[in-house]
């Protein structure tokens, strides 16, 4: 991997420990520490090319390899029962399980690299998720309750955001619409599978308008014949960044988390006055998306912003907005614009944050 960073693990229990990259402390003021969670088939090494662009902007960047990408700790059949088993209580077990991971290692990194406590919105951690890794830092949000109390008491000292960057509809509880072709996903054979995703992901879409709020103007299938991100890469270079074998297992039966169990995370994490009140209060959440993501990506921000003004339709009749929720609808980059456009990127998720 051609940067200077290398990877580094830390262990959030006896039998689990994090790989990450780590841009490194800033000298002088505080600095705000971005820990990223990266999405399905792409490893934590896609968010490299921020580490240099970091320090000048008063940030260090962190990027996490989930579980089953290796260095990080597989999943052993044990830990994936719960998530195979089609019940809303087993993957709401497996989601809470990997949430109080994530959690653990936010405060164990924060304590070991003494990194400044949260100002505001500045200082502390801003935790950013990215597609499929929404899933895992909403989870965070969800579980709270879950956590030791020695972990909460710390987190609520430096986690002030979260941010989910081209969360999928069917990860925050809302249906796919009917328009956007998923033929892809019922492809056999999973190198295809993987292939036909990695087009499909890597693409420009052509919208007409991302943020009118018309799905009308939204592009679900076809691309642009602007050249896909990464397609710059060898064989070798790309297996570096990707797992298609994580993609075709555990990954994929993240996808197909039962929807009461992606809606009522959702529900736990933003529509819950009284998780609210009492776990991280100040806690803020925020969504972007890229200007030529898939239009699923972009169609689920306005579904969910939506949901902001009458949450009860979707979340129950119990729901009502809970938190600091904001929408950035960004008119440039698509789904890598972090690899296509690191700056533009790195000014995206800054705005996110200071919303």
């Amino acid at each position: 991997m051609s940067t200077s960073t290398q990877l580094e693990s830390l262990t959030t229990s006896d039998d689990v420990s994090y790989s990450y990259f780590d841009s490194g402390e800033v000298p002088g003021n505080p600095y705000t520490t971005l820990v990223f969670v990266h999405g399905m088939g792409f490893n934590g090494g896609v968010f490299r090319k921020l580490f240099p662009l970091a320090a000048v902007r008063r940030l260090r960047i962190v990027s996490l390899y989930r579980r089953d990408y290796n260095p990080t700790t597989s999943f052993r059949d044990a830990d994936l029962a719960g998530l195979a088993s089609g019940t809303v209580e087993g993957q709401e077990d497996f989601l809470r399980s990997q949430a109080v991971d994530i959690a653990t290692f936010l405060v164990t990194f924060a304590r070991e690299q003494r990194i400044p406590p949260a100002q505001g919105a500045s200082g502390g951690i801003a935790l950013m998720g990215w597609s499929l890794g929404c899933l895992h830092t909403h989870a965070v949000v969800a579980y709270l309750d879950a956590l030791p109390s020695k972990i909460l008491s710390d987190l609520g000292k430096y986690l002030h955001t979260m941010v989910c960057h081209d969360v999928g509809a069917v990860h925050i509880g809302i249906p796919n619409p009917p328009i956007y072709n998923i033929d892809l996903w019922f492809e056999p054979d999973v190198e295809k599978r993987f292939n036909l995703f990695y087009e499909w992901v890597t693409a420009y879409f052509p919208h007409k308008n991302v943020t009118s709020g018309n799905i009308d103007d939204l592009e679900f299938n076809k691309f642009s014949n602007q050249t896909h991100s990464m397609h710059e890469l060898s064989s070798e270079e790309l297996a570096e960044l990707t797992s298609a074998k994580t993609f075709g297992a555990s990954d994929t039966l993240l996808l197909y988390i039962q929807p009461d169990v992606s809606k009522a995370m959702a529900r736990r994490a933003i529509f819950n006055t009284a998780l609210a009140e009492k776990f991280i209060p100040n806690l803020r959440v925020r969504y972007m998306c890229g200007g030529a993501s898939p239009g699923v990506l972009v169609w689920a921000l306005h579904e969910l912003r939506k949901c902001l003004v009458d949450p009860k339709p979707i979340y129950g009749p119990d729901a009502e907005k809970a938190r600091d929720v904001k929408f950035n609808f960004q008119t440039e980059g698509n789904h890598f614009v972090f690899w296509d456009e690191p700056e533009v990127a790195l000014d995206h998720y800054i705005a996110t944050i200071n919303l």
